[in-house]
């Protein structure tokens, strides 16, 4: 079966039997019930499906085993399975795969436009406060896999600077829209420069240029007039 006709979470199943050895439905199960990234399911509703979907398509076998009075199942690759897991690495690399990734965070700070001042600064609060603590995450299961090195740790170092970076916009966005967050916590900035409660409806500095008939004056997040093509 051609790797392009896999789906991500289908593709990494079969390469974590590849590198990791033959595993039970649980024990695959619990990698992505363990991972840090929400995007991926662990859930039972997924995984089993999934273990079955590629077991009738003759990429993976299955091979009865008993630990004292209990039976289980070992998942291992049938050859064609370890071709779709080397086709699913193969070049040329595809350009979704190299390219922008989805964010939806970032498709939702392109249409930040639609809510009033406060609720823009809400929205930035939230997000930077939630965001914070998937940071924290990750930053442990970072210092989990430092020790042992290799291809494991570079994913969740990978995952670390991504998450950084998008930190980096949020304050961009947060300044755009007049929110303080350097000290951790969101304020608002008046329009005078002053920090002041989250709950005023003042505008910020950049909310007032945007008001500007010179589109040179107004800032790059709240310019109308520039197509935004990554989301």
């Amino acid at each position: 079966m051609a790797a392009d006709k896999l789906s991500e979470i289908e593709a990494c199943v079969l390469a974590l039997v590849s590198v990791d050895g033959p595993a039970t439905p649980y024990a695959i199960r619990k990698v992505f019930l363990h991972s840090p990234n929400p995007q991926w399911s662990g859930s039972a509703g997924t995984i089993y499906p999934l273990i079955e979907r590629l077991k009738r398509r003759k990429l993976i076998r299955t091979k009865v085993f008993r630990t004292g009075k209990r039976r289980g199942k070992r998942i291992s690759l049938t050859s064609a399975g370890s071709r779709a897991v080397r086709s699913w690495l193969s070049l040329p690399v595809q350009a979704w795969v190299a390219g922008v990734p989805p964010d939806p965070l970032r498709t939702r700070i392109r249409f930040l436009g639609v809510l009033n001042p406060r609720q823009r600064r809400a929205f930035v609060q939230d997000a930077y406060q939630r965001m914070q603590a998937h940071v924290r995450t990750i930053q442990g299961d970072c210092k989990r896999k430092r020790g042992k090195g290799g291809f494991p740790y570079l994913m969740a170092r990978g995952a670390l600077l991504s998450i950084q970076s998008r930190c980096s916009l949020l304050k961009e966005v947060a300044e755009a829209v007049g929110v303080d967050l350097r000290d951790g916590i969101a304020k608002e900035i008046r329009a005078d420069g002053k920090k002041a409660g989250t709950t005023s409806t003042t505008c910020s500095k950049y909310e007032r240029s945007a008001r500007s008939s010179d589109p040179k004056h107004v800032p790059f997040a709240l310019r109308e007039d520039i197509e935004v093509t990554g989301f």
